[in-house]
């Protein structure tokens, strides 16, 4: 052999080695983390499935692509290359193996494109198999619901990719016929050779039937949102053109297969013209002259498509009436249930960063904020006092101080067992210098495979998001959630499953995606200090979160298993929440616009010692904002549940809300939260002593409403004392800036009672602006 076939075959082996020991590594890698977990044996059945379906698509790709390659490199007599000596030019043939190996090399390249994207197929094929069941059918197509989430994603994908494939090939190997001379136009005829004219046959009646077939899925894609709003246009034109479209596909499919028996051009140019024209002409051009041509009755649409919207974004089941309402003002405010801080001040506050987990806590005594900064800081509660949060630990059993599995924890840890022997369950022990060696290549970290690890665990996958992600691939988790439970600092988060089509349902955004559907079916729970992990079926969980717990079994655990007291203090799924929020505010949209919330992001208090998240509506009238709904949400037994609450009689301009309160270059506003304290609305926020993207020095005002009353003081209990005995506290701070701060939030106050039509409230507060305002007395 020659210098350079054995560098040729060096490198050649080289790459070998290489690829195939980093696949031996990460598969040896996988394994050992999938046996930290009971039942992990399915993460490899599903790792197995992935596989075997990539590479069956890769392989039918490039089979595809290369046949295709090869049927026009049959049909090549030989090709002439021009080359120059000197100033001599010769013509030199290329030589068959040339051809070939570029032929072959090709269509490998073009099998992989093809196969981009298709990473992820084993799990729409595998959902499509057994699909889940709904029980609920759309009034236009009478499909089950399940068919739309778990079969059309499915066919929608394998047509796509049939049209792309076959529109490809046609394109390529007609471009290359023409470069040979096969395939041209002389005398206003089209030419082609019967080689080129058979293998194009094909290829055409293949591509017309990929579109028949889309044609024959457009009505329920139509249905489900893929191509855009159903209106009762698409359903009284583009449903019923649809079955034309595939008809004239099929059609044209014969007429290709006939030219390519017998050369008659004139009946694939004109088959194919005809499946475009009734393509434009029944997906585009007659149902938008027949929608700007006439006003169509959609009421019944609109009554469909709100029952399954509700269905779509967890709005069922939704009860009407007030939630639990707090039994005074007073008891809202002294019991802790109506907070003042909110999440975001706390963690810079008591956490020390910005990136502290801060939650609601339902550990006694009360209510209080619990804040975990990151490792290896301790948690610790805050309480809302009059001068600020008052710090305390937390009480978590003395060898779980340190959280080894938190969010944000993306690097891998190496442990000894006998000083953590609780991290021996959940880590990957470290035995045996190939293992040892085979986890040092996988996780790129050489200091594994040092002897001196031998016999430690390795910590791997810490970061809490995606270690449950992984355990459940099919839903996205929400952020973690600290939960103290016995003693054990937990992080809970939320599964949410989604899907793009869903019936008549029109789609939200969603991390930047739009959805149609989506639900919280999951609930994981990953223990800071020693890994355990579990991802239960959520309380109420929907029938696609169902069918999809039936294939990780028993990695996904009933429902019953979820311990009470950490179910307790999970707060309602805050995504599900929002657009549910969103939906609710756009299913009633008036003349003057949709329903406002008020804030823009929900808010969490605790009345009657039950964690709720609530938001409320305002709807805007010719004179000003009034309050209409109030939406609450919980955690159940049963399962997550909705509160929708109606003013009665509706709220007029004496009980609307509060106005935005506007900071300045030293105070910000804090989070607006609105409740029931008896039967009145109370709404609750402070004004904070903080410039931007600074720690909080404290609460400069509090601003309290009941009903009509309005209160105003340094502190709650001076604000509460405000609203009850209508006097305006005098602030403290009698600096200028001091009284011009105390001003504008007057003069906003005044603009709202007089908004409100409140005339005797506006005159008090008026009085109270011009005793600011008036110059110091000064003793003569």
């Amino acid at each position: 052999m020659s210098r350079r076939s054995w560098l040729f075959w060096f490198a050649a082996l080289l790459v070998v080695v290489l690829v195939g020991g980093r696949v031996l590594a990460v598969e040896t890698a996988e394994r050992a983390w999938a046996a930290t977990f009971p039942g992990g044996e399915v993460l490899l059945v599903a790792r197995t499935l992935a596989r075997q379906m990539q590479g069956f698509v890769i392989v039918f790709a490039m089979i595809w692509a290369t046949g295709n390659l090869f049927v026009v490199y049959r049909a090549i007599g030989s090709v002439q290359m021009p080359r120059r000596l000197g100033d001599l030019e010769i013509v030199e043939a290329v030589p068959q193996r040339v051809l070939f190996t570029l032929t072959l090399g090709t269509g490998i390249l073009g099998g992989l494109l093809l196969s981009l994207g298709t990473a992820d197929w084993w799990r729409d094929a595998l959902l499509a198999g057994t699909p889940p069941i709904f029980g609920v059918s759309d009034d236009i197509l009478h499909h089950d619901l399940g068919y739309y989430v778990a079969v059309l994603p499915w066919q929608a994908t394998l047509q796509a990719h049939a049209a792309t494939w076959t529109g490809s090939a046609t394109l390529v190997a007609g471009l290359l016929y023409v470069a040979i001379g096969s395939l041209r136009v002389q005398r206003g005829r089209l030419r082609t050779s019967d080689h080129a004219r058979a293998h194009l046959a094909v290829l055409l009646a293949c591509l017309a039937l990929a579109l028949a077939w889309g044609a024959a899925l457009d009505p329920a894609e139509v249905v489900g949102g893929l191509h855009g709003t159903l209106d009762q246009t698409a359903v009284d034109v583009r449903l019923p053109g649809a079955a034309f479209v595939a008809a004239v596909g099929v059609a044209t499919a014969i007429a290709s297969l006939i030219w390519g028996w017998r050369d008659v051009p004139n009946i694939v140019l004109g088959s194919w013209s005809a499946l475009f024209l009734a393509w434009v002409g029944c997906y585009a051009l007659v149902p938008g002259v027949v929608r700007a041509s006439r006003t169509t009755d959609e009421s019944l649409l609109r009554r469909s498509r709100a029952a399954l919207e509700r269905v779509a974004f967890g709005l069922t089941p939704i009860e009407t009436g007030p939630p639990p309402a707090f039994s005074s003002i007073e008891a809202a405010l002294r019991g802790g249930g109506l907070p003042l801080w909110d999440a975001k001040r706390v963690a810079l506050v008591a956490g020390g960063s910005p990136r502290a987990a801060v939650a609601l806590s339902t550990t006694p005594p009360g209510w209080r904020w619990l804040t975990v900064p990151p490792p290896p800081a301790a948690p610790r509660f805050a309480v809302e006092t009059d001068t600020g949060l008052a710090l305390a630990r937390a009480p978590v059993r003395p060898g779980d101080t340190l959280s080894w599995f938190a969010p944000g924890a993306t690097e891998f840890a190496v442990v000894s067992p006998d000083t953590w022997p609780a991290l021996r369950a959940q880590g990957v022990p470290l035995r045996g210098s190939l293992r040892r060696a085979a986890l040092a290549w996988a996780l790129q970290g050489l200091s594994l495979a040092r002897a001196e690890t031998d016999g430690r665990v390795l910590l791997w996958r810490r970061d809490v998001v995606d270690r449950l992600q992984r355990l459940a691939p099919f839903a996205d988790f929400g952020a973690p959630t600290p939960v103290l439970s016995g003693g054990d600092l937990w992080w809970v988060s939320w599964g949410y499953v989604s899907s793009e089509a869903f019936p008549l349902a029109r789609a939200l955004p969603w991390r930047d995606e739009p959805v149609r559907y989506l639900r919280a079916g999951l609930v994981g729970a990953v223990r800071a200090a020693t890994g355990e992990t579990h991802v239960w079926l959520a309380p109420g969980h929907d029938s696609l979160t169902a069918a999809w717990a039936r294939y990780f079994d028993p990695l996904i655990e009933p429902r019953n298993r979820i311990p009470d007291e950490l179910l307790r203090q999970v707060p309602y799924p805050a995504e599900v929440f929002q657009l549910a929020a969103a939906q609710l505010a756009r299913a009633n949209t008036t003349d003057s616009g949709p329903w406002t919330p008020r804030p823009r992001t929900a808010f969490q208090v605790a009345p009657g010692g039950t964690l709720w998240t609530g938001i409320g509506f305002e709807a805007e009238t010719r004179s000003a904002s009034r309050f209409v709904a109030l939406l609450a949400g919980t955690v159940e037994p049963a399962g997550p549940a909705l509160r929708l609450w109606h003013p009665s009689p509706p709220a007029g301009p004496a009980e609307g809300l509060p106005p935005d309160l506007v900071g300045a270059s030293t105070t910000s506003p804090g989070e607006l939260r609105i409740w029931l304290a008896g039967s009145s609305i109370a709404t609750l926020q402070g004004l904070f002593a903080q410039a931007a993207d600074s720690v909080p020095r404290g609460v400069a005002s509090v601003y309290l409403t009941l009903g009509p009353r309005s209160g105003t003081g340094p502190t709650v209990p001076d604000a509460l004392r405000s609203l009850l005995t209508g006097q305006t506290y005098a602030p403290l701070d009698t600096t200028l800036g001091g009284r011009w701060e105390q001003v504008r939030a007057l003069v906003a106050r005044a603009d709202s009672a007089m908004t409100q039509g409140n005339l005797e409230r506006f005159g008090q507060i008026w009085k109270e602006i011009r005793r600011q305002l008036a110059p110091a007395l000064r003793p003569r």
